[in-house]
């Protein structure tokens, strides 16, 4: 380049860099700041200038003065913002959307500012020079700094002044404020993804889809929202069956009526109403051999269906019930129907083998049917058959419809005209209240909560595909069996942590979680004691530690644990190598554990991993120490080693992070989810950020849920990374605010994200779990999301505090104990034997309860939690009949030290 010409280009750089005069004071909250040892530096380019100090001013204790000079920018705005992070803004309001607009993480290069507290960098923040040439005046409460910039600067009392009209919008705020959340109020926010006027954009296969099965059966079934019928993934057998009423490719959403469970069991039923009939559609799986003696993978299944037609003015009709069915058969699209009937049975052959298909019985007349080209699937033959239905004068005219899977031989339609379906109906009834008693009962005076108790169980049972039986038993355990891979283990840590621990463990299936540990470690586990599989999660192994840990404590079954205690320690030894291997790191990430996130995302120092290698250590590590074994006091220690070294990282990446405003237009520090990428990662998968984001560190304790590292974690989520400020993330099921909320002791926290965890997570039609709510594909079917729910549900029941306390009817909803109104618990697992306890309400300006403690050590102390209807103020108290004075009538509880009774009746008077 030509000297003069470099000269000049310095020249007009020089001419085009910025100033910009700046103020950073502290002391406004409190006079305690006035020590405060503020540092301030800057990176890009930019540098400081004028450092001053300004001593007492504008309302301050101290403050520092300078002018920033940065250099002109050509640098675009990010261009490859993900597609969930550009769908959440879209379904944002007009603040939330300006926001995450203007988030720092929206202009990377943008030149920032540091603002640093402690000596050490673990204080502080950052600011970008754009943030603060567009905002003039940024307010951070919790470390109280104000900062101004620009001339004139803006006085701090003007600058509250205009908060003003925003006071009060956090949304936790708004939630204290707020009367308390209803499963109604947020079913009229959520739309129900179970009704055919649903559609997600990035909606797979039929949409919702329930799925049908006996216990861990290999041939499932699945339902969607017109009952038509299709295999799951995993099924050999492929086929379709749907009654033309229901057909979904037709457009059934104005005849739809409603879909919905029996009691909460898998007894489907679907109601359509058109051209003044009303068509009702029953569908239940059954085993074509009866119930099994035993947990078996390997039953031939039957769908059963009942179509029963009634007309609406109550007059005598004669109709056609249309049907149609799909099955890839041997021999291909060369395979031949052949369509038998006798009486009113009809049933379809594949004449070319000799096997049955299908079997349907009732009707008036001959069947008409047809061999069918179908155009939408070329793999399967088709047969269309219609039967005359005749509808008596106020009464109902019936068919019934067996589905078998597989195919049957000739012995096998002898065993399907045999069966009955109502005596199938009440043994399949009778099969799954004979699961639920088996375990915990969870009761309370609210239907929908009950319904979702029982159906949970069913949900994670029907996952499984048993293979064999004995020692030698294989077991798929798939994510869901309408989605992804189906055998194996896929993702260990939905299983272990969110099914086997969450649901099985939590419930008193101790023996099920067992099982299914075992399992996944011979599936999973490489020889260094590695836990593999999809995408090779680093959380696979040590949350395998945390689910095998929490069903030892849970269930206090050594045996269990003794089992898997091989893979377990080589597990151990495997988590303990990485914590050691961090400790190589230099740099304030030092002593954090390097490895891949999730499915999209690859190496990093995760917050979610550094989460769940923490509480695999300790925990598993105080099940150690309960045996005496000598590993447990190592575990421990390398488990608090851990967290120190999270404490350090993690507030290191914050200070360096820039800052993000609230809804109230206040601003907090920014927790990141990776300890060396310090803003949000907008241009990568959503879920990075906060489905399993830096929140987990709250729920698995690895920082403390009542830190300022939490407060600001908390309402950051709920103000901006939610979508619509509803409280839950794209993925339901990780779910990472609740837990936090019940270790903080916020009752109504804790109630909203219940209800509106129901409501987003389920289909309001038949409580049927999804994996994502917005713009990624949806699956249905994934009992890790009723896993998460259940742990919510029973913790708002019974909860193990630090303290060694126990926790009961700590976060129920007021409504709950409304007059003449109960909660029941029986039986519930707890790490202190099991616990009973029923609360009522019968009037009389009183409440009572009656807690039962089993065989099993005993809590430091008792709290038991009344949340009155009215929110009125405890008086007096007596426990056994004894006036006792040990309650907290702004708590709402009554405590017990060191309860040694077997049994507790408590009376609480108002």
């Amino acid at each position: 380049m030509n000297r003069c010409v470099f000269l000049l280009s310095i020249t007009l750089a020089a001419c085009w860099a910025e100033q910009l005069p700046v103020r950073v004071t502290w002391g406004h909250g409190s006079k305690a700041a006035a020590a405060m040892p503020l540092q301030v530096t800057a990176d890009g380019g930019m540098t400081i200038g004028s450092l001053a100090k300004t001593g007492a001013a504008d309302g301050a204790v101290d403050g520092l003065r300078f002018i920033l000079e940065s250099p002109a920018r050509t640098e675009p705005k990010l261009q490859k913002l993900q597609v969930i992070w550009a769908d959440l803004l879209a379904a944002a309001d007009a603040d939330t959307a300006r926001r995450l607009g203007d988030d720092a993480a929206m202009d990377p290069h943008a030149p920032r500012l540091y603002v640093k507290t402690r000596g050490d960098g673990t204080g502080g923040f950052a600011v970008t020079i754009e943030q603060l040439k567009r905002e003039r005046a940024i307010w951070v409460p919790s470390l109280d700094l104000y900062i101004t910039a620009g001339d004139p600067f803006v006085p701090f009392a003007e600058h509250l002044k205009s908060l003003a009209p925003w006071k009060g919008q956090r949304i936790l705020e708004q939630i204290q404020a707020a009367p308390e959340a209803s499963y109604e109020e947020y079913t009229g926010r959520w739309e129900d993804m179970g009704s055919p006027a649903y559609v997600n954009p990035q909606q797979t296969g039929a949409g919702h889809i329930i799925g049908l099965a006996w216990d861990s059966s290999i041939h499932k079934f699945g339902i969607d929202r017109g009952a038509g019928v299709r295999n799951d993934f995993g099924n050999p057998d492929r086929f379709r069956f749907w009654f033309e009423v229901g057909d979904i490719t037709k457009g059934i959403a104005r005849s739809w009526k409603k879909q919905g469970l029996f009691d909460g069991l898998p007894l489907v039923t679907t109601v359509f109403e058109r051209e003044g009939i009303h068509y009702e559609i029953e569908q239940f799986a059954y085993p074509l051999e009866g119930p099994p003696s035993q947990r078996r993978g390997d039953m031939r299944m039957v769908l059963m269906q009942r179509l029963r037609v009634t007309t609406l003015d109550g007059k005598a009709r004669r109709i056609p019930i249309n049907l149609s069915h799909r099955r890839a058969m041997p021999g291909g699209l060369s395979a031949l129907f052949e369509v038998e009937q006798s009486g009113a049975k009809t049933v379809v052959h594949n004449r070319s083998f000799g096997q049955t298909l299908l079997e349907i019985d009732g009707g008036n007349g001959r069947a008409v049917w047809s061999g069918v080209q179908d155009y939408d699937d070329q793999k399967m033959r088709r047969v269309n058959l219609s039967i005359p239905l005749e509808i008596p004068a106020q009464g109902a005219g019936e068919l019934i419809v067996k589905l078998p899977s597989p195919m049957v031989d000739a012995a096998g339609a002898e065993l399907l005209a045999k069966l009955d379906y109502d005596q199938a109906r009440t043994a399949t009834v009778n099969f799954w209240n004979s699961w639920l008693d088996k375990g915990a009962q969870f009761q309370v005076p609210e239907k929908v909560v009950n319904d979702l108790f029982r159906a949970s169980l069913w949900h994670a049972l029907r996952l499984p595909r048993r293979h064999g039986t004995g020692d030698d038993t294989r077991i798929d355990l798939p994510y869901s069996n309408f989605a992804y891979d189906q055998t194996g283990t896929p993702w260990p840590v939905n299983q272990a942590v969110y099914i086997d621990y969450m649901l099985f463990g939590l419930r008193g299936y101790g023996d099920v979680a067992a099982e299914e540990l075992k399992a996944q470690y011979r599936n999973n586990q490489e020889l260094n004691g590695h836990v593999s599989g999809y995408a090779n999660w680093l959380v696979y192994t040590p949350g395998m530690l945390y689910a095998t840990a929490q069903n030892y404590f849970l269930s206090g079954d050594k045996a269990a644990l003794q089992r898997v205690m091989p893979e377990s320690l080589k597990a151990l030894e495997w988590c303990m190598a990485q914590v050691a291997a961090a400790q190589h790191r230099e740099g304030p990430a030092k002593g954090l554990v390097s490895g891949p996130l999730n499915d999209l995302t690859g190496e990093g120092l995760w917050a979610f991993n550094q989460a769940y290698m923490y509480a695999g250590l300790d925990l598993f590590g105080k099940a150690l120490e309960q045996l005496g074994h000598p590993q447990g006091a190592a575990a421990r220690a390398a488990a608090k080693q851990l967290a120190s070294a999270v404490d350090h990282g993690f507030r290191t990446a914050s200070a360096n992070s820039p800052l993000v405003q609230l809804r109230d237009h206040t601003w907090i520090p920014y927790v990141p989810c990776e300890a060396n990428t310090f803003r949000r990662i907008l241009d990568d998968w959503y879920p990075t950020d906060v489905d399993t984001g830096a929140a987990h560190m709250l729920r698995l304790k690895a920082v403390a849920p009542t830190s300022d590292l939490a407060d600001w974690l908390l309402n950051d989520h709920e103000d901006n990374l939610f979508i619509r400020g509803w409280g839950i993330a794209n993925e339901p099921v990780y779910n990472q605010t609740a837990t936090a909320y019940l270790w903080r002791d916020d009752p109504k926290a804790v109630i909203r994200t219940f209800y509106s965890y129901m409501a987003s997570a389920f289909s309001h039609s038949a409580l049927e779990p999804v994996e994502h709510r917005s713009t990624h594909g949806q699956y249905f079917g994934p009992p890790s999301t009723d896993g998460a729910w259940f742990e919510l549900y029973r913790n708002m029941l019974i909860l193990e505090r630090d303290d060694d306390s126990l926790l009961l009817a700590g976060f129920t909803p007021r409504a709950w104990l409304g007059e003449g109104k109960t909660i029941s618990v029986k039986r519930a697992p707890s790490r202190f034997g099991p616990v009973s306890m029923t609360i009522e309400n019968k009037g009389g300006r009183q409440l009572k309860a009656t807690v039962e403690l089993g065989v099993g050590a005993r809590p430091s102390a008792l709290l038991v939690r009344f949340r009155h209807p009215a929110g009125s103020r405890m008086t007096a108290v007596t426990v056994n009949g004894r006036e006792w004075t040990d309650f907290d009538a702004a708590k709402e509880w009554v405590r017990l030290p060191a309860p040694q009774e077997k049994s507790h009746a408590i009376v609480v008077r108002y």
